[in-house]
């Protein structure tokens, strides 16, 4: 009987999980009530460290987290996908963005609120953010009214927020 990574065994779990709650999301999308959204939130996929500039592109190995995101969310209904004005965020978003047939919506990452404007229009929709290690921490505070989540430099987090008005969002935290 071959061997399997922890590693290994931990991505077919959340893969696993990932396709669970896609096809929960994909039923779920009937009956989502026009006053809650569901929020993709990733941080990018891994950058170029090698490249001398502050608008890096992705490395070999963040083109492939780039993919394997697009397979976890291809079925999960994403109406709309935004992301800063970075090669690396774009880059991150573009092979769902090419199945789906979305165009990218860029928004500012400096707003002071910014949850506030990704919302704006995208109540009752899923949509996908694709965010920085600065940024992801601050969007889930904000939506759940807490301060429980901190600066990470990991790679491959999705955090999956049921966002209802008038109460603190619902966090699943997952890994690809």
């Amino acid at each position: 009987m071959p061997v399997i990574s922890s590693k290994t065994r931990f991505y077919i779990l959340s893969c696993l999980f990932v396709g669970l709650l896609g096809f929960s999301i994909h039923g779920y999308a009937q009956t989502l009530p026009s006053d809650e959204t569901l929020i993709f939130l990733v941080r990018h996929a891994e950058k170029d460290l090698t490249e001398s500039t502050s608008d890096p592109n992705l490395s070999a190995v963040g083109k492939e987290q780039a993919q394997k995101l697009a397979a976890l969310l291809k079925d999960a209904g994403i109406q709309a996908i935004y992301s800063t004005a970075t090669k690396r965020t774009e880059q991150t978003a573009q092979p769902l963005l090419q199945q789906l047939g979305l165009s990218i919506q860029h928004y500012d990452a400096k707003e002071t609120k910014l949850m506030e404007t990704l919302l704006k229009g995208n109540t009752g929709k899923r949509i996908l953010v694709v965010s920085h290690s600065n940024i992801v921490p601050n969007l889930l505070n904000d939506l759940t009214q807490s301060k429980k989540y901190t600066y990470s430099e990991d790679y491959g987090d999705l955090f999956v927020i049921r966002v209802v008005p008038k109460k603190p969002a619902s966090v699943v935290h997952l890994h690809f």
